[in-house]
This record gives C-alpha cells, sequence and structure tokens, in this order.
C-alpha cells in the first residue's frame, strides 16, 4: 500500500507545518500562542479519504517513546449537502448546535484517555449533562434543577445516587444522619452557587462566562434555562458559544494547572470530513468565534478536512497549497497568518483563525523527470513528543524537593542560629527527643541576654549551660528527666516533684575551673534522682530537675523567675530550689524573689548567717559561718595555748585575717566578722586586712601582694576568708615567692574546697602547708565513712567516671554529696507529705521540711552524707543543728588522710570523732 508522502501533494509540508505549530513555546502561554486551526481542502476527499489518518501515523508511530497525544474524530459525511458556496454565514441553529455537542462530546471523550492526553472536562461534561436531562416546568424549574444537582453530585455507582446515599444513611443513627444529610446538602448547595472559589471555581466559571445570559445571577436559574426541554428556545449561537467556552475553559485549565506533569504539546484534534451540516463548520465558527470575544490563549489545536473552505464551503485558491512548485513553504504560511491573524481577530472575523491548505492527491500517471521507474518518496518524518523541561521532568522535580528539602532544612539552621542568638532556645532539641522549632515551653523559657544564655531548662538545650565541664552532667538530667515522665506515665501514683537547680554561669568564662564546683552539685542532684528512679515503693517520689542559669552573680534573677512562675502556673510539682552556689546580696535577691513567688530555696553550700534571715522559705544544709568561725576559734585557742601549730612551728595568740574588698560578697565578710567576734571572745586579737577580688579595684591590695604581707605575721596565725577561685593560688603564690622555707600558719575558710579540688592547680603548690574548714569530707581524706557517704561515692562514680580521674574528680570539695544531701531532703519531706496523703507543692513542703527532726518525738531526722540533718523543730531555726564542721590539711600537694578533725553533733555517728574542745549549738 503506497505511503501517504506518495498519495497526497504536500504531505511532508503539511507534517512539517504541524511539527511547527504542536510545541509549548512558553511555561506560562498567553494568547499569542493559541495555535491556528488548519483547515485541509481534499476536493476528491470523497474518493481518497485517509490524510488525517496517515498524520495521525506520524503522531504515533509503532514502538515510539514518546508519542504525540492527539484525538482523531472522523466524522460522516454528508453527501446531501446543497451544493455551492454560501454567500454569507448563516445563522447556527438548533440542529447545528445538536451536531455540535455531538462533536465536542466525541472530542472530549478520546481527550481524556491516556492517547489524548488525559484531560478532563468539567465544565463541558456539565453542560451535556444539562442538554440531556428533562425537567418539566410543572416540576418547579430552578428548584428541581438544585435537586438533580445534588444527586448528580452523589453518583458513585449507577445513574442515580439515590440508592447509594441511601444506604449510607440507613446506616447511621437517626440523629447523625440527619446531621450528615444536613451538612452535604448545604454543602453542595454552597458549592453549586458558584460563589465559593477553590472547590466550586467550575461552577464560579458559569457565573462569571458571557456566552449566555446568566438571568438572576443564580447558577440554577442558568443551568435549568438550557436542560433538554428548555435550550431550544434560547439564541443557539449563544448556547453553541457555551459549549466551546465550557470545552476550552477545562482545556485551557488542564493544561496550566496539572501538578505533576508537565505538557510539552498542545492538544491535537483531527476533524475529519467536515461539512456544514455534521457540526464540523459550526465547531469552527465557534471557536474562533469564542477566541475573538475573549482574546484568551487556548491549547486546541485543530486539523480538518473538507472538500471545501470553511466557513462558507468556497472552492480551495489556487496558491493555497503546500510544498508544490507553486505553493508556499510552512514558514511563509504561517508568516502570512501572523501578519494578519491580529487585525481580522479585532474585526471579529472568523477566517482570522483560519489557515486553509489545498491538497490534492497525486496522479498515477504523472511524468517523471526521466523515463527510468519514479522511486517512491520518501517517507514523512515522525512527531515526536519534545522532551519537558528539565527541571519539568520527575528527576528534575526529586532535585527540586530535595533542594526545596535543604531549603528547609537551611532554613531551620539559619533560625536555629538566629534563635540561638536570640534567646538560646536552640530551635533543635525539644522534650521527647524529637527536633522542632518552639515545642517546648521549657525551651522557650530561655533567652540571651548581655551575651548569656539565661533562663530554664530540662537539660535539653545545650546553651543554657554552655561549658563543657556540664556535658556529662546536663545529658544525663536530661535523659533521666525522659525516664521520670515515662515513669510517671506508668505508675501515677508515685509522687511527682520538680527542683529547680540554680546556677550563676557566664557564657564567657576564663577558666572552666570557674564552674566545677556547680556542676560537682548538679552531680550530687543527678545521684538523688538515679536513686528516685531505682526505687519502686509507691510513696517514694520521682524526681525530675530543671536547670535554672541566672547569670554571673544570679544578676538576672528576675527572669529567671518570672520564667518559673509561668511554668508553675501549669505544673504544679515544681516544689523548690536549689543550687545558689555562693553567699551574695545577689543570692539573697534570688531568695526573697522565689520566696515571692512561693518557692522554698534548699541551700547547699552556702554558710552566710543572713542568709537564713533573708526568708522563711530558705532553708540549708551546710552549718553557717558563726559556726565554722566558732570551731577555728576554739581551735585555734588549743594550738596557741601549745604554743605550735599542726606543723610544729611556733604560735602567737595573735591572728591575721584576710577577707574580700567586695561588700557584696556576703559569706566572706560575713565569716570574717564571726571569726573577729569568735576569735575576741576567747582574747585572740584579729588584724584584719582587705584584698582585691581576682585583681579589681585599686585601694586595696591583690591576693598575690596579700601573700607576700603574710610573711610578715611572724608567728601569727593567718586566718583566710576570702574567696578560693582564683584569689587563694594568688594568695599562695605571693607567700612562695617571698618565704617559702618559713610560711605563716594559714587556716582558710570552707570557699577553699573549691581551690583543692581542682587538683592539678593545688598540687602544684609543694611549700606552703595549710589547713582548711570544709562542710563535707571525701571518703579519701579517712575517717569512719557512714553508710549513706559510702552509697553515695559509689553511685557517684558509676554515673560519672571522670570521678575516678584524679585530674577530674571534684570530690574533695564535698559539693557533690552536700547537693545531694540537699536534695534528698526534699526527697523526703515530700514522701512525708505523700505517706499523709498531703497534696504535694511548694506551699506544702516548707512546713515538711520543718518536720525533719528528732525533737518533740519526731523521730524524722536524717543522717546524710555530710552529717546528721536536723532542723531542731523551730521555724526560725531552718539550719541543721551542730552541723558537722572538718578540719583538713594540705600538705605536700595534697589534701592528707591523717591529721584531720572534726567537730559535728554528740548524738551522730562523729561523735567519737569530735574532739572535746568543739563548741555546740
Amino acid at each position: 500500500m503506497p505511503g501517504a508522502a506518495d498519495r497526497f501533494e504536500g504531505f511532508e509540508a503539511l507534517v512539517e507545518l504541524l511539527r511547527l505549530r504542536f510545541r509549548r513555546a512558553r511555561p506560562r502561554c498567553v494568547r499569542e500562542d493559541t495555535p491556528p486551526i488548519l483547515a485541509c481542502v481534499q476536493p476528491s476527499l470523497n474518493d481518497e479519504p485517509g490524510l488525517l489518518a496517515a498524520v495521525a501515523e506520524q503522531l504515533r508511530p509503532k514502538g515510539a517513546r514518546r508519542p504525540v497525544p492527539f484525538a482523531l474524530v472522523d466524522l460522516d459525511y454528508d453527501r446531501a449537502v446543497p451544493p455551492g458556496a454560501d454567500h454569507d454565514l448563516a445563522p447556527i441553529d438548533v440542529d447545528d448546535v445538536e451536531q455540535l455537542r455531538k462533536v465536542l462530546s466525541r472530542m472530549a471523550g478520546q481527550l481524556g484517555l491516556g492517547n489524548g492526553g488525559n484531560y478532563r472536562f468539567r465544565r463541558f461534561s456539565l453542560v451535556n449533562w444539562l442538554m440531556k436531562i428533562e425537567v418539566p416546568e410543572p416540576d418547579g424549574g430552578t428548584p428541581a434543577i438544585s435537586d438533580k444537582m445534588f444527586r448528580r453530585a452523589l453518583v458513585k455507582a449507577g445513574e442515580d445516587g439515590t440508592a447509594t446515599a441511601r444506604f449510607a444513611l440507613d446506616h447511621l443513627p437517626g440523629v447523625l444522619a440527619t446531621g450528615v444529610l444536613v451538612v452535604v446538602t448545604a454543602f453542595l448547595r454552597i458549592l453549586h452557587s458558584g460563589r465559593v472559589p477553590g472547590p466550586g471555581k467550575g461552577y464560579r466559571w458559569f457565573r462569571n462566562q458571557d456566552f449566555l445570559q446568566r438571568g438572576d445571577d443564580s447558577f440554577a436559574e442558568l443551568a435549568y434555562r438550557i436542560t433538554a426541554l428548555q435550550w431550544k428556545s434560547q439564541d443557539p449561537a449563544q448556547i453553541a458559544g457555551l459549549l466551546v467556552g465550557a470545552f476550552l475553559q477545562d482545556l485551557r485549565e488542564a493544561y496550566h494547572r496539572r501538578a505533576f506533569r508537565y505538557r510539552t504539546t498542545f492538544p491535537i484534534v483531527l476533524l475529519d470530513g467536515i461539512t456544514r451540516s455534521n457540526g464540523g463548520y459550526a465547531l469552527i465558527r465557534t471557536v474562533a468565534d469564542v477566541r475573538n470575544e475573549t482574546r484568551t490563549f487556548d491549547p486546541l489545536l485543530l486539523m480538518t478536512t473538507s472538500r471545501l473552505v470553511p466557513p462558507l464551503a468556497e472552492p480551495p485558491d489556487a496558491d493555497s497549497s503546500l510544498g508544490s512548485t507553486d505553493g508556499q513553504t510552512p514558514e511563509e504560511l504561517l508568516t502570512g497568518w501572523n501578519e494578519r491573524i491580529e487585525a481580522e481577530s479585532r474585526r471579529r472575523e472568523i477566517v482570522a483563525w483560519i489557515i486553509p491548505i489545498t491538497v490534492h492527491v497525486k496522479s498515477a500517471t504523472a511524468p517523471t523527470p526521466s523515463s527510468a521507474t519514479p522511486a517512491a518518496a520518501p517517507p514523512a518524518p515522525f512527531l515526536t513528543r519534545p522532551p519537558a523541561p528539565w527541571h519539568r521532568t520527575p528527576a528534575g522535580r526529586g532535585v527540586a524537593v530535595l533542594a526545596t528539602l535543604a531549603l528547609i532544612g537551611g532554613g531551620y539552621s539559619f533560625y536555629g542560629d538566629l534563635d540561638d542568638e536570640r534567646r538560646c532556645g536552640d530551635g533543635f532539641q525539644w522534650r521527647d527527643g524529637l527536633t522542632w522549632i518552639g515545642s517546648d515551653p521549657i525551651a522557650d523559657s530561655v533567652e540571651r541576654i548581655g551575651g548569656t544564655c539565661v533562663g530554664v531548662s530540662d537539660g535539653s538545650n545545650s546553651l543554657l549551660l554552655p561549658s563543657a565541664q556540664f556535658d556529662d552532667v546536663r545529658g544525663l538530667i536530661f535523659a533521666q528527666n525522659e525516664r521520670v515522665r515515662e515513669l510517671h506515665e506508668q505508675t501515677p501514683q508515685r509522687p511527682l516533684m520538680t527542683l529547680v537547680f540554680v546556677a550563676a554561669v557566664a557564657d564567657q568564662v576564663g577558666v572552666d575551673n570557674a564552674l566545677a564546683a556547680q556542676r560537682e552539685q548538679l552531680a550530687g542532684m543527678a545521684v538523688v534522682q538515679a536513686r528516685q528512679l531505682d526505687r519502686e515503693r509507691s510513696e517514694e517520689p520521682l524526681l525530675r530537675v530543671l536547670l535554672a542559669n541566672a547569670g554571673p552573680q544570679l544578676e538576672h534573677t528576675r527572669f529567671v523567675v518570672d520564667r518559673l512562675r509561668m511554668l508553675m502556673a501549669d505544673d504544679p510539682s515544681i516544689v523548690a530550689a536549689t543550687g545558689l552556689h555562693e553567699s551574695r546580696e545577689s543570692t539573697k535577691e534570688m531568695v526573697k524573689q522565689l520566696a515571692a513567688a512561693g518557692i522554698p530555696s534548699i541551700a547547699a553550700t552556702l554558710t552566710a548567717d543572713s542568709m537564713v534571715e533573708t526568708s522563711r522559705l530558705y532553708f540549708q544544709i551546710s552549718p553557717q559561718n558563726r559556726r565554722e568561725a566558732a570551731v577555728a576559734a576554739a581551735y585555734l585557742d588549743q594550738l596557741m595555748k601549745g604554743g605550735r601549730d599542726p606543723f610544729r612551728r611556733p604560735l602567737t595568740r595573735r591572728a591575721r585575717l584576710y577577707k574580700s574588698a567586695d561588700p557584696q560578697d556576703t559569706y566572706s565578710q560575713n565569716l570574717a566578722a564571726d571569726l573577729e567576734q569568735s576569735l575576741g571572745r576567747r582574747g585572740i586579737p584579729v588584724r584584719t586586712i582587705a584584698i582585691r577580688s581576682n585583681g579589681e579595684g585599686s585601694s586595696e591590695p591583690d591576693a598575690e601582694r596579700a601573700g607576700r604581707d603574710a610573711c610578715d605575721a611572724k608567728g601569727e596565725a593567718v586566718l583566710y576568708a576570702a574567696r578560693g577561685l582564683v584569689d587563694f593560688q594568688a594568695f599562695l603564690d605571693g607567700i612562695t615567692d617571698r618565704c617559702p622555707k618559713n610560711p605563716p600558719y594559714i587556716l582558710a575558710g570552707d570557699d577553699v574546697t573549691k581551690h583543692v579540688a581542682e587538683r592539678k592547680v593545688s598540687a602544684a603548690n609543694r611549700a606552703v602547708p595549710y589547713q582548711y574548714l570544709s562542710l563535707a569530707i571525701a571518703p579519701e581524706l579517712g575517717g569512719a565513712a557512714s553508710p549513706a557517704a559510702a552509697n553515695f561515692y559509689q553511685r557517684l562514680k558509676e554515673l560519672f567516671r571522670y570521678e575516678d580521674d584524679p585530674e577530674r574528680s571534684r570530690t574533695l570539695d564535698g559539693h557533690a554529696a552536700l547537693s545531694y544531701d540537699a536534695g534528698y531532703t526534699a526527697v523526703l519531706a515530700v514522701r512525708f507529705l505523700a505517706e499523709n496523703d498531703i497534696a504535694v507543692s511548694s506551699a506544702t513542703l516548707w512546713p515538711a521540711l520543718l518536720s525533719i527532726t528528732d525533737e518533740a518525738g519526731q523521730q524524722r531526722r536524717y543522717e546524710g552524707v555530710t552529717g546528721t540533718i536536723d532542723f531542731g523543730g523551730r521555724i526560725e531555726q531552718r539550719v541543721p543543728v551542730n552541723k558537722p564542721v572538718y578540719i583538713v590539711t594540705f600538705r605536700g600537694g595534697k589534701a592528707s588522710a591523717s591529721d584531720n578533725l572534726v567537730c559535728g553533733d554528740p548524738r551522730d555517728r562523729e561523735s567519737s570523732l569530735t574532739k572535746p574542745w568543739c563548741p555546740f549549738d
């Protein structure tokens, strides 16, 4: 069978013309991109059909990987059409509309298939459906339309959806079924009104179209006028315009708005055998009319065949052929059309959109250039669907998705960094270990103020306590908080309590050693928490620990307390605050504000006498400075009576006292005053010298100069009541530089334990022996360790392996043990509340703390790691009675395990170790 190129003249040029116009010109097409109507005129169409079938073969060849979507519609050729051309366009009549609707239905059916491009025609289908249904006037007109529209929307199986809806409603309770029916009905009524954008945009188009008068602006009224019994009384041209306008709008929308598919070709419709009576001419006329009226892009590429030139059925011009000797090239034909389209379209001419192309059948006896047998014409090249731009392909979309995720991730990270800079919220960690910004109210309680992250966290925010010193402890606290939450959900009968550990940490710290003492206190709290997690009795409280940082010297107290107020509004388990590692005026202010918020304070290491007077909600575990001073004075009195210090050097009844020059340092000022008073009672004169703290100030000597000055003591006892970090090391350096062979006898206050615990630093001093007061004693320093102390230090080393490393262990300062006692004292108080069925809160905790005593037969005192905790049963007491004070000897670069003394309660385990000269409260 001969090929199309052998049968039809200019077939290759016709395919080339199609190739020039079937491709998408740009991502967002405009009116100028609307393709023309290629009207192929075949005078011998009746005898030689098959032109468009041959074109179809070029669009979808066998085995093609990227075939071009198209629709081939073969119309019935009506031989009864009157011969001769029309002198003028005849008005479109009802028969034309009927035929037009059938043609559009066939086109929509094929374009809706995969071969046609999977287009959806919601508007056209609605018009087509309305034109087929009958709504007699006695049935109510527009109300009946609304009912039929409702039924159509419910169709899931069969022609009518009432059965399906009835089945669904019959299986629901009566009230619920009625409610569902009312809601669905109301939703569909609103949707069909055409007033709702988005899901109702299809109906909204009918309210905005200009092809058919909208009447009372109601879609139901418009729909009624195009039903089967009504539309024939309307203007047929308007009905035709509505049909074609809906069809083109559906194509337009599907072409532009395809979420996961980018169309690279226009929808091609090959309409074979159009006449004035089978709807083909009516289609061309109406498409051109709609384009002229709307002046909007649509993607329909229509190619037709007919015997005469539409729309007037005129004979073809002699120069309208393609590819012949006298014919035009495809490029010339398109250039001529582009030059005339704009002017003719503005004049509303139908021919503006039509490019007539005459196609003749090749004669079988046509002469050839030579007498040789003519060779077959080369086949026309196949048309293939152009590939989508790379970014529109699945791979491109995958890259776009990845890029979007990367952008989101980058934005997330950027926001996290900003979040860090703004409020230290971290933006990445929250309570249950997942990651998202702003999801944890505790993390939201942290902000950056003056370069320091302050606020409250459950341990998830690593920026709150930024030093590496806290990493191990903070991580364990966070993990144990998670276990507490899980156990509380599993055993809600166990009381839940929350302690707030208040730290004073700056982001910019010159020496991490300054933070180690606070780290040790937090480690002690972690041991209490772990102990309670191990216990299973229903009366044993579960302990959650929150971390609060109020900045250096607690300068952001108000901010932290305000955050705690907000947290307490939703979490009544917050019962007390602990930590508070230095006795300063700022610490007093923190205690006052905590008390104003209803939060008791249980200090582990504070010793200043005035702290207990700050608030009735304040408790402490350590002895007060007045007891330390009394023990120191009694001990010095014994030494001075013997005339020798513990290192067998002469000692007179004179003392030289060094204290901090900082008036805000409540600890140093108070301890110095207590020492002056206690020594004065024993007739020991004291000379007091103020030193600049950490080199600050200008009028007083610094610590190193003070050490040099101490070399002139000449048998006097040198009492050191200033800070242990970093001033005491400078003090010792001054002595070492001036009198290393004959240093004075030094007895330092308990804050020096911080210096001693920094083993690498303190071990460098082998020239100057001294003694210091301590509030707790580590097992390595000797003494009969209580079971509580043995258990505590064993568990501390299990949880924190660095405690076995001499360079990192801080057990010599006793801060972990003191913090443990503070935390466990609160646990005991909560247990007492639970045993008596009293609600656990901050308001009920402080009287429960007062009940920790043996007075009045209570039998509730607690033998802690650092000694007996007995608050004496008096509201004004709130400090353990006769709490042990240890005197530890440091020589040869380390604290000695021998020659250590203790003054404790004569009733407790220390009674056998307590010296006769020890004072008692």
